[in-house]
């Protein structure tokens, strides 16, 4: 009985069981090393929504209330729809010392021009499909050049947002003129 065919076979085999240990042993160590890259080193779109937005709005100092993952936390707490293809989100207030100015802004950073237009398009659609006055008061406007959607839930306070290149802008403005209103809109323009 000869031993030499056995012995060949189990070479081939040890070889083929080395090829596979080393495949999977460089995709384990390729995959570590994009995981502490990606956990140690801010990515180049984290905190883009906090840097997007003015310092100042019209004398007014920003305030961040949240950004990145706890910004898209709270704003999945309050909606209905499914929020997608967020890259960075932020949620700042501007107030003037006084008190009688305040505004709510959230920034959303998408990964194209084209995904913020169509979820800017699917908040209008999800607004006229949840009614009230969401829907009944819902328009569409031009304001400092600009497509923008305007909404009152209550009847009183309204909310302004639009996309602007891969952005997506969303603002609840208390005591504004409407001139201080474009004014908020032309600051907050990224341009063509």
């Amino acid at each position: 009985m000869s031993t030499r065919g056995r012995g060949y076979g189990n070479s081939h085999s040890r070889i083929t069981l080395i090829v596979i240990i080393s495949i999977i042993a460089i995709a384990i160590i390729g995959y570590l090393g994009y995981c502490h890259y990606y956990y140690h080193h801010p990515q180049e779109a984290e905190e883009a929504a906090v840097a997007i937005a003015p310092k100042e709005l019209l004398g007014m100092e920003k305030k961040t209330v949240a950004s990145g993952k706890d910004a898209l936390m709270l704003v999945k707490q309050s909606h209905m729809g499914k929020i997608e293809h967020v890259r960075d989100m932020a949620i700042m207030h501007y107030m003037n010392m006084n008190g009688s100015k305040f505004l709510t802004l959230w920034t959303t950073l998408y990964p194209s021009d084209e995904i913020a237009y169509n979820e800017t398009r699917k908040m209008v659609a999800g607004m006229r499909n949840w009614g009230g006055g969401w829907a009944s008061n819902l328009n569409e406007t031009t304001i400092a050049g600009k497509q923008v959607y305007l909404t009152s839930p209550d009847g009183i306070t309204y909310h302004y947002f639009w996309a602007d290149h891969e952005w997506v802008f969303y603002i609840v403005p208390h005591n504004f003129s409407d001139d201080e209103l474009k004014k908020v809109i032309l600051t907050l323009n990224l341009g063509d």
